[in-house]
């Protein structure tokens, strides 16, 4: 890769980085601000809504920069710009649209594909959680069955 390139790209990604500890740091003083005043049950629905995106944003925002963060070490390594996967060159365009990219587009298809038939499989399986739920609905009513099968309470 050129070396003119790779500086721009370099910009480009210590930029996004500070603009991330930016909005970090806003979203913290919103936070810090909404905290301080006195707040309707209603508003505190919302509070609660927007504290929860929050923490959302900035764990998107971790990962965002420890992307940034790898692919600036990658630079300094001389190994920037080559898929993890099939060890090919990934194109300056999609370093242009993409530069903390780490895999070339036919391979971070590949994961997108897998990774939505996870998703997939996850959404039809009930969590834990709530198949706990229903295990404990199953055993009350193996109870009752017991119950009126031993004579018990009919009510």
């Amino acid at each position: 890769m050129v070396k003119k390139d790779l500086l721009k790209l370099k910009k480009r990604l210590k930029h996004r980085r500070r603009e991330i500890f930016k909005q970090a740091a806003h979203l913290e003083a919103e936070r810090e601000e909404s905290g301080q005043r006195h707040i309707e049950p209603i508003d505190e629905a919302q509070k609660e809504d927007l504290a929860r995106l929050v923490h959302k944003l900035d764990e998107r925002g971790k990962e965002e920069i420890e992307e940034i963060d790898m692919a600036l070490d990658k630079m300094n390594s001389g190994s920037y710009g080559r898929c993890e996967l099939c060890s090919k060159t990934i194109p300056f365009k999609r370093l242009e649209v993409v530069p903390a990219t780490r895999l070339c587009r036919k391979c971070a298809q590949k994961v997108e594909e897998t990774q939505k038939l996870r998703k997939h499989h996850r959404d039809e399986i009930i969590g834990d959680e709530r198949l706990d739920e229903y295990r404990s609905l199953k055993d009350e009513s193996d109870i009752f069955k017991g119950s009126f099968r031993k004579g018990g309470n009919n009510v």
